[in-house]
């Protein structure tokens, strides 16, 4: 591969030097020297006299009254947020809906190590993660950098600890990544600011053993190999988009929208996430 030539870099003293005329030119910034720049009886250091401006009247200001006779009724409810997935075909960012105050389940069509992304990134909004895995060692990486914010679980059922709460009040919100064979229980996610996520390569066969795969919050199929069990959960529309999904691309399935898109990962996370691995090679 034949690389263009880097541009010369510019020495910017000896720039400054060939820019100069022959006869140096100096300006005395001092308070002595910039005294006459200044009004009469005026220093650098007194300060700026206020402007004279007159008070206005409030009598003579008009009035106005407001009438809002629509009647109709409003309310306010939470901004949707979440944490970073990746970019969509389109270029826009796609986030993953949580944490939310609603209880959230997440199901995973893919690897195990997707869970430990997700689970980093609710690290770092401030919720505190159980880990229910079959390897405790791959978490390794995450575990040194959060230290107790992870816990580990051999009983998913045993878990919440903690009673979840808002970002920022007592515990925080809580998280549960459950990579074992046999999902979690649906009621783990019945609650407020909680989420739940499952990542298996099998889905369960419904409805028995896998009512926590019966519409959940939110499906992904991390690549075109699992277009089959999508079809099995979501119906032959999901199986072909599953099927036509290019090598690094995977699919979100939401209630309201679908969404395919490419997974992003920062170095440091990958770092943390695969602990041991060479580091990336640098890009030139």
């Amino acid at each position: 591969m034949n690389l263009a030539p880097e541009p010369p870099t510019m020495d910017l003293a000896s720039a400054s030097r060939r820019g100069r005329p022959n006869e140096e030119r100096t300006v005395d910034l001092s308070a002595q020297s910039a005294r006459h720049l200044l009004p009469d009886g005026l220093t650098s250091t007194d300060p700026a006299p206020p402007p004279d401006l007159p008070t206005p009247d409030l009598a003579t200001l008009p009035e106005a009254t407001w009438h809002d006779e629509s009647g109709k009724p409003f309310a306010l409810a939470p901004a949707r947020t979440g944490i970073h997935l990746g970019t969509g075909r389109d270029g826009r960012p796609v986030a993953l809906d949580c944490p939310r105050a609603e209880g959230t389940r997440i199901a995973v069509l893919g690897e195990s190590l997707f869970g430990r992304v997700v689970a980093l990134r609710l690290l770092a909004t401030g919720s505190m993660v159980t880990a229910a895995t079959k390897d405790p060692g791959r978490w390794s990486g995450i575990r040194a950098a959060v230290g107790g914010r992870l816990a580990f679980t051999e009983d998913p059922g045993a878990w919440p600890r903690q009673t979840p709460a808002p970002p920022g009040v007592d515990a925080g919100p809580q998280a549960l990544v459950c990579d074992q064979r046999r999902a979690p229980s649906t009621a783990a996610a019945a609650g407020p600011w909680r989420t739940v996520l499952h990542v298996t390569r099998r889905a369960p066969r419904l409805p028995r053993g896998g009512a926590f795969w019966h519409r959940p919050d939110a499906v992904l199929a991390l690549g075109a190999e699992y277009a089959e069990p999508i079809g099995y959960l979501l119906g032959p529309e999901a199986a072909r988009l599953t099927s036509e999904l290019a090598p690094g691309e995977i699919v979100l399935f939401r209630p309201t929208a679908t969404e395919i898109l490419r997974p992003d990962i920062a170095p440091g996370e990958n770092a943390l996430l695969t602990p041991g691995a060479p580091p990336p090679a640098p890009r030139r």
